[in-house]
């Protein structure tokens, strides 16, 4: 039987399993045994934007099937009106292995003080649960559970006009992490609701884009003119490289505010890269190089941070470039370049060069 068969069947299994599944103990199980599903789909060949958009399937899930647990055995339930939201990485359904917890919840304005009692409670056992089966908190605490995070849709509106229009380094931190929101339970009207309200207040205010757009390009990549990867030169990180500051960070956030430029909000990296190449915003042959450039990149994190689950350590995004064959330390200095394609592309429009940082 053919390995992409057989890995097609697996994932069937481990499906059927997540649906099945009485506890929160075998959820917990379950989620461990998705790296032998994650393994074995790197080692058919499938390709890197299909095992994340697995993944993602698979968290999605689990996380639905532990509400449903929650519910069944503890009575813990999201009153009507509230929808629980990821974000991140996981609401533009493009996660890795072991992302941390990254969710919000808005709510209905006219819930009783019931009601908002039992969202409090969803939120606080739903993050509790989640940790409990392996997906860490996020260290931010950008998660349901804390009340910065679980608002009404009015007050989501207030805060997230006063995130565009006053760009602290905390607000426009908080709107890149909640822009590419995505509902997981619940009703998603709100969710259009919010995103209508983002593109409209974005339109508004015309210094918006432009500070976004420096935060973007806080990181550049690890490359220097002579074509060398550059390590971390001290701390723990010495002699490694952070994938994350070395593009994924600047293509996923600066995809995302071009794509919100032209009223896109959700969806995938690699959709929003292509919807800027259908729309002529990236020439043809530009976004081929930054295409390549962003799955190979996400493609070594898939790898690593396999390896360091495998291996009992918690999941970075830090590489060892001298641990890379000759032909993969070639790819990574190609993907470099291509990020840089991507930044200039993106520094100059939005004139980043005139504009003091």
């Amino acid at each position: 039987m053919p390995d992409r068969e057989i890995n097609s069947n697996n994932q069937f299994y481990l499906y059927q399993e997540i649906v099945a599944a009485r506890s929160i103990e075998a959820l917990r199980t379950i989620g461990e045994r998705m790296l032998d599903a994650a393994d074995g789909a790197i080692r058919s060949n499938i390709g890197t934007k299909k095992i994340v958009q697995l993944i993602s399937r698979f968290n999605d899930a689990i996380t639905l099937r532990l509400i449903t647990i929650l519910a069944d055995t503890e009575g813990v339930c999201l009153p009507e009106g509230g929808t629980f939201l990821v974000l991140g990485s996981e609401g533009r359904g493009e996660q890795t292995l072991r992302t941390d917890q990254d969710n919000a919840i808005v709510y209905s304005d006219d819930l009783s003080p019931g009601e908002l009692r039992a969202v409090e409670r969803f939120a606080t056992r739903l993050v509790d649960a989640l940790e409990e089966i392996g997906v860490p908190r996020c260290p931010g605490n950008i998660m349901a559970s804390n009340p910065s995070w679980c608002h009404s849709s009015s007050e989501w509106m207030t805060l997230l006009t006063r995130w565009i229009t006053v760009p602290t380094p905390e607000h426009i931190l908080n709107f890149g992490m909640f822009q590419d929101l995505r509902p997981l339970y619940g009703d998603a009207a709100p969710v259009l609701r919010l995103r209508d309200h983002i593109t409209s207040e974005v339109k508004q205010y015309g210094l918006f884009f432009p500070n976004m757009a420096c935060h973007v390009v806080r990181f550049q990549p690890p490359l220097t003119i002579f074509g060398r990867l550059r390590v971390e030169q001290d701390g723990t990180h010495k002699g490694l490289v952070s994938l994350k500051k070395a593009g994924i960070f600047a293509i996923t956030t600066g995809a995302s505010l071009l794509a919100l430029e032209f009223g896109i909000i959700g969806g995938d990296t690699w959709k929003k890269l292509d919807l800027l190449g259908e729309v002529g915003f990236i020439s043809s042959g530009d976004l081929e190089t930054i295409v390549t450039a962003f799955t190979f990149l996400v493609q070594l994190r898939l790898q690593l941070q396999l390896r360091e689950l495998s291996s009992g350590s918690k999941p970075t995004h830090y590489i060892d470039p001298r641990l890379l064959t000759e032909k993969e330390q070639e790819q990574f200095r190609q993907a470099l370049k291509g990020v840089n394609v991507f930044l200039w592309i993106f520094r100059n429009h939005y004139q980043l060069d005139y504009i003091s940082m």
